[in-house]
C-alpha cells in the first residue's frame, strides 16, 4: 500500500515538472525595449515634420520660410524613448508604456524664439504652441516635449522580421500629431535670411524689429547704398552684373576710393548681422548635405573635406587680415567663408543620393 503511495507520488511530481516546462515554452518572455521601435517613431515624426514644413512654405503667400532649414534643425532633435515597462490593458492583454521625449537644441530653441514675432506677431510664442498640445497628451517645460507612448511588447525568441512588423504597433496617428507640432514649433527658424514686407525687403533682424514695433526706424535692403547692396548680393549667393553704362564711374570711385584709403572702412550693424545670419545659413546647409550622403561616399572624401577646411579658414584669415577694423575683418573673414561654402555646397550636391 505506501509503495503505490509513493509511485502515485512520483509520476505526480513528474507531471507538475512537465506541465511546467510546457507552460514556460508556450509563454515566450516579452520585452519593452526595441531599437526597432525608436526608429519607427522617429521616422514617423520625421514624415510629419517633412511633409508639415514644405506644405507651409508652398501655402506661404509671403514666402517667409525656408523648408529645407525647418527640415535641418528637425535631424538636430535629440529623441529619446525611457525603458519600457510590461502591464496589461483593460482587457488583460499585455502592453508597454515608455515616455518619449524630444529635446530641442538651446540654439535652435533661442533662435526659434526670437524669429516667431515674423510668423505670430507680438502674441506669446510658448502659449501658442501649448494651445496646440491640448488634448495630445504632451507637455512642453523649457525645450523638452514629452508625450507617453503606448505600444505592444515583442516575443524575445521574434525574428527580426517580425520585431519590425510588431514595432509598428503603436499610437501612430498620436506620433504623427506630434510631428505636426514639432513642424510648427520649428517653423520659426526656417525664417530666410531676407524678407519682403510691404513691397521692401528687409533682412531677418531689421524685420523682427519692424514687426514688435512698426515705428522702428529700419531701412529695406533695397534702399541701402548701393555698395551695402552688393555686399547684400554676395553674401546671398548672388553676383550683381556690373553695368556697362556705369564703368567710368567705377574707375573714378576707384580713384576717390584709394585718395581716402587712410579712412577706416565703416561696417554697419545691419551689415555684419546679415553677414552673420548667411554664414550661419550657409554651414547648416552643408552639414546638411554632408549628413545625407551615403556612408560610403562620405568616408571617401573625408581627407578632402578636412583639406578644405583648412583652405578655406587659411583664405579667409588672411581676407580678414587686409581689414582696418575689428567690424571689417570678421565682414571680410564671414563674405569668403560663405562664398566658399556655397561653392563647396554645389559641388557635394554631385554625390547626392537622387
Amino acid at each position: 500500500m505506501k509503495k503505490s503511495i509513493l509511485v502515485y507520488s512520483i509520476i505526480s511530481v513528474l507531471s507538475l515538472a512537465a506541465c511546467s516546462r510546457n507552460d514556460s515554452t508556450s509563454s515566450p518572455q516579452l520585452s519593452c525595449n526595441s531599437e526597432q521601435l525608436r526608429n519607427q517613431i522617429q521616422q514617423t515624426l520625421q514624415t510629419g515634420i517633412d511633409n508639415n514644413a514644405r506644405q507651409f512654405a508652398q501655402n506661404d503667400s509671403r514666402q517667409f520660410v525656408d523648408a529645407e532649414k525647418v527640415i535641418g534643425a528637425s535631424h538636430e532633435l535629440n529623441i529619446a524613448l525611457s525603458d519600457g515597462k510590461l502591464d496589461k490593458d483593460s482587457n488583460g492583454n499585455p502592453i508597454c508604456s515608455s515616455e518619449l521625449k524630444i529635446t530641442v537644441p538651446a540654439n535652435i530653441w533661442q533662435q526659434i524664439q526670437t524669429n516667431a514675432p515674423l510668423l505670430f506677431g507680438k502674441s506669446d510664442f510658448i502659449a501658442h504652441l501649448n494651445q496646440q498640445l491640448q488634448g495630445n497628451e504632451v507637455t512642453l517645460h523649457d525645450s523638452i516635449f514629452t508625450k507617453p507612448v503606448k505600444y505592444a511588447p515583442i516575443a524575445g525568441n521574434t525574428n527580426a522580421a517580425s520585431a519590425t512588423n510588431a514595432a509598428s504597433n503603436f499610437d501612430q496617428a498620436g506620433i504623427q500629431t506630434l510631428g505636426t507640432v514639432l513642424s510648427n514649433a520649428l517653423l520659426p527658424y526656417g525664417i530666410k535670411d531676407t524678407v519682403v514686407i510691404a513691397g521692401h525687403t528687409y533682412n531677418r533682424a531689421d524685420a523682427i524689429t519692424l514687426i514688435t514695433n512698426p515705428n522702428a526706424k529700419v531701412s529695406p535692403i533695397d534702399q541701402l547704398s548701393p555698395t551695402a547692396q552688393m555686399a547684400s548680393a554676395i553674401l546671398n549667393g548672388h553676383i550683381p552684373a556690373i553695368d556697362s553704362n556705369n564703368q567710368g564711374d567705377s574707375s573714378n570711385n576707384a580713384g576717390k576710393t584709394s585718395e581716402n584709403s587712410s579712412k577706416p572702412t565703416e561696417i554697419t550693424a545691419n551689415q555684419l548681422q546679415l553677414a552673420r545670419d548667411n554664414n550661419r545659413n550657409a554651414n547648416s546647409v552643408i552639414n546638411t548635405h554632408w549628413r545625407n550622403l551615403d556612408d560610403t561616399v562620405r568616408k571617401t572624401l573625408q581627407q578632402e573635406e578636412q583639406k578644405w577646411i583648412a583652405r578655406k579658414n587659411s583664405q579667409c584669415q588672411e581676407k580678414a587680415a587686409k581689414a582696418d577694423t575689428p567690424a571689417h575683418a570678421e565682414f571680410l573673414r564671414l563674405e569668403c567663408d560663405t562664398q566658399m561654402t556655397n561653392e563647396r555646397i554645389k559641388y557635394l550636391s554631385g554625390y547626392a543620393l537622387h
